[in-house]
């Protein structure tokens, strides 16, 4: 009868700060990321309610994992992308780069940051989370061409660490993109190209360590 009871308490207590717009409960996250728990409803900010640009009428959930975001599912439970710019993935967002059956990915440009206010809008629409629009990492097309190159497809989950640090503090940001689909003898190609170059820097500096002219 006491665990009922404890069970019926927390409940109205669950039900009582959900209404007030804010989460304080322990939600489960993967590893790696903690929950936020002194944010707002991002689905319902200041009373609005956000919607999916590509598809208004589908499913809004909050995202308490990393960072405080929405994600949007269909009738079928499917998560949708809402960004309507091609090339782009908001930050904490997911996202399948894929090419034709035969073809493999070549990253040919990469940026995580903010260069624009105005793609990838986070959903309480604040000035100071848009407003670095020189805001770059040094490592991210490397990143993505370790990911994708030379894959059919690849899955991309846009955060901080998968870029080594994050580029500007207290700015939404996200995953700028171009990339070519190739064949498999370019791929190929490629990457013994890159090989052999990786080859001949180390043979170099290995004739300079020793005195070899």
């Amino acid at each position: 009868m006491g665990s009922e009871k404890l069970l019926g308490s927390l409940l109205l207590i669950s039900l009582a700060v959900l209404c007030e717009g804010y989460i304080t409960i322990p939600h489960s996250c993967p590893p790696g990321k903690h929950v936020f728990t002194n944010c707002t409803d991002p689905c319902a900010f200041n009373g609005s309610i956000t919607l999916c640009e590509s598809k208004p009428d589908s499913q809004c959930i909050p995202d308490y994992c990393g960072a405080c975001v929405t994600r949007f599912y269909d009738d079928a439970g499917k998560e949708i992308r809402c960004e309507l710019e091609s090339g782009i993935i908001c930050e904490q967002k997911t996202h399948t780069i894929s090419c034709s059956s035969g073809l493999g990915i070549r990253m040919t440009e990469a940026n995580f940051g903010r260069t624009s206010k105005e793609k990838c809008r986070h959903p309480y629409n604040l000035e100071r989370l848009h407003n670095a629009t020189d805001c770059k990492s040094p490592h991210s097309l490397g990143v993505m061409q370790k990911l994708c190159d030379g894959r059919q497809s690849c899955t991309v989950t846009v955060e901080n660490e998968m870029f080594g640090a994050d580029p500007c503090h207290g700015i939404y940001k996200y995953l700028e993109f171009d990339f070519k689909c190739v064949s498999a003898k370019e791929v190929n190609s490629s990457q013994r190209n890159e090989g052999g170059l990786l080859f001949m820097i180390v043979l170099l500096l290995t004739w300079k360590a020793f005195g070899i002219s």
